[in-house]
């Protein structure tokens, strides 16, 4: 491409990427073009602005006051561009673009994939991008537009939309419970086989009741310890003990009577869920229409 036929659109995409990505490869790697384009690219930017937006080194790239300040308004004019072509679509009845999306692994195996696959049948030209990770995001530096998460993200610029409770139950294989005394508070349950969940450096799991005489703590440590749910379900089924599983993974097996609640009169303390996006997606009707898909599919799981 002459530089003379440049876009100002494409440039910009091309500087919030590098910037996002943290360097000139990756970015060029992600837009499928050369190193050396992106490299004459963002030199002729520079030179179109008459101003240096990067300092570059051979290990890395700094953003100067200029370059900040394109950043921060390039994104904003990225997004108001993107929002104008949502809203034409939305006026001929479709929608398109992509869709970037994060939600915690688990979760977003079992529960959100079912509602994304139906949402792009049902909308073919939406371009979907898909990370299942637990891992802290930046809605901004991640480029994504949705970030499903049973926390808010107070400290961050979101909006943060409540989708509902994230559920836990607590469960065994009814040939446990067929061998042992049923427990009929909390603290019965130290004197059972528990499965439990390590969290970082802590192989000890904090359970929260909730009764109608009050909420109770109870710190366990079972003699199953995995940092995989999965595992711990596996477990659970195979009659190893008692564990607290989320109720989307556990219910399909509680339905088929492969477990068994228990202290079902103890609820256990649930998170809330979220989908946060950030205020300048709050008028993309690609964005609404997939949070309303999304809510729409856990109201219906709840009344099943």
């Amino acid at each position: 491409m002459d530089h003379h036929k440049l876009d100002n659109l494409y440039l910009m995409r091309l500087f919030t990427l590098i910037v996002r990505l943290g360097s000139f490869a990756a970015a060029a790697r992600q837009l499928q073009i050369t190193a050396g384009k992106v490299s004459k690219d963002i030199h002729f930017l520079e030179q179109r602005l008459q101003t240096r937006l990067l300092h570059r080194t051979t290990r890395s790239l700094t953003l100067t006051d200029d370059g900040e300040l394109y950043f921060q308004q390039a994104e904003r004019i990225l997004e108001l561009n993107e929002q104008l072509l949502d809203s034409l679509r939305q006026r001929r009845h479709e929608l398109a673009g992509e869709l970037r999306i994060t939600a915690p692994e688990l979760w977003g195996e079992l529960v959100l994939t079912p509602v994304l696959l139906g949402f792009k049948a049902k909308h073919p030209q939406v371009s979907i991008v898909a990370e299942f990770s637990n891992r802290p995001v930046d809605l901004l530096q991640d480029g994504f537009h949705i970030a499903f998460r049973s926390t808010r993200l107070s400290s961050e610029p979101y909006i943060a939309r409540e989708l509902g409770q994230d559920e836990s139950v607590l469960c065994a294989a009814p040939a446990y419970l067929a061998s042992r005394l049923a427990p009929a508070q909390p603290g019965d349950l130290l004197q059972h086989e528990l499965v439990t969940l390590a969290q970082g450096n802590s192989r000890n799991e904090l359970w929260c009741f909730e009764h109608s005489a009050g909420q109770q703590q109870l710190e366990v440590r079972g003699s199953l310890v995995f940092n995989n749910k999965k595992a711990i379900h596996a477990a659970v089924c195979h009659g190893f003990g008692i564990a607290r599983l989320p109720r989307y993974l556990a219910e399909p097996s509680l339905k088929q009577g492969k477990l068994q609640t228990v202290l079902p009169e103890y609820r256990l303390k649930s998170a809330t869920f979220y989908a946060l996006y950030t205020q300048r997606r709050r008028e993309s009707a690609l964005i609404r229409a997939f949070i309303d898909a999304v809510e729409q599919a856990l109201s219906l799981q709840a009344l099943v």
